[in-house]
């Protein structure tokens, strides 16, 4: 081998092993999400469209990457955001336990969550209450709503804990086998639309203290310098006005779907 070629092949080592971009700048990245209307659903015709999804071509279009939105069961997408190398994620909510695993790269909604309980019940849901185990919570496992909740302090034996699959927490509150269910509101207004539940027939009870918001975000295993390239490319799209966090009051609802709050 000639001094040259050794050189060069002792650079791209090291590159490799410190996290540069020489297995990935040219490569795709995979941008993992879940259905989670509006922010991000798939349209008629198979694509993954909605608020969220905007948001984040256009960023990844600013920054010059090559890129394919795949959509699989959330669990799933974080998992693999949280492992493989040239992976990106969004719509993840920002939890203090997550930092150690992710780089937040682009905010992309402020988020409000509640509980939400049915119409006719008109307890007082409060931090002490549910403390003391006076409420019957519904939470999805694959989401931050019994990481959350079991952070405020509900007992574990009052926590029921679901699949993220379609409904089911919201369905357990009306059904009275829950007293509350935890959701934000643009999530909550659709599902119960779409599952042909009358608004009038569950009520705001509390909201829960969350501010983290959703993100696009990157495992920390992604190449540091694609990481700056996309937060730049977020930065000069916020310098020249051309992008704005979604207010969730003002996003309009997709067609009908299979609706989750997750995250």
């Amino acid at each position: 081998m000639s001094m040259r070629s050794w050189v060069l092949a002792i650079s791209c080592s090291f590159a490799l092993f410190f996290g540069g971009s020489a297995l990935s700048q040219d490569a795709e990245l995979t941008v993992y999400t879940e259905d989670f209307p509006p922010y991000n659903y798939l349209s008629e015709d198979g694509e993954v469209i909605g608020s969220s999804t905007e948001r984040v071509r256009q960023v990844l279009d600013r920054a010059g990457l090559t890129y394919a939105i795949k959509m699989v069961p959330w669990s799933r997408a974080v998992q693999l955001a949280g492992s493989e190398r040239n992976v990106l994620i969004y719509t993840l909510a920002k939890t203090p336990e997550r930092d150690q695993h992710f780089d937040w790269l682009v905010p992309l909604m402020r988020s409000q969550y509640y509980l939400f309980t049915r119409a006719g019940d008109t307890r007082d849901v409060t931090i002490e209450g549910l403390k003391a185990g006076t409420f019957r919570v519904a939470c999805v496992t694959a989401n931050i709503s019994c990481e959350l909740l079991f952070k405020i302090g509900v007992p574990e034996d009052k926590l029921t804990k679901l699949p993220n699959q379609g409904i089911l927490d919201l369905q357990m509150v009306l059904a009275g086998r829950a007293d509350v269910y935890f959701n934000d509101r643009v999530g909550h207004a659709e599902q119960m639309t779409q599952a042909g539940y009358a608004p009038s027939s569950m009520r705001e009870a509390m909201a829960v203290d969350y501010n983290g918001g959703f993100y696009l975000a990157a495992g920390f295993q992604l190449p540091y310098d694609l990481r700056q390239q996309v937060k730049a490319a977020y930065q000069a799209l916020m310098q020249e006005g051309a992008f704005t966090e979604i207010r969730q009051t003002s996003v309009p609802l997709p067609p009908a779907s299979n609706p989750r709050a997750r995250h």
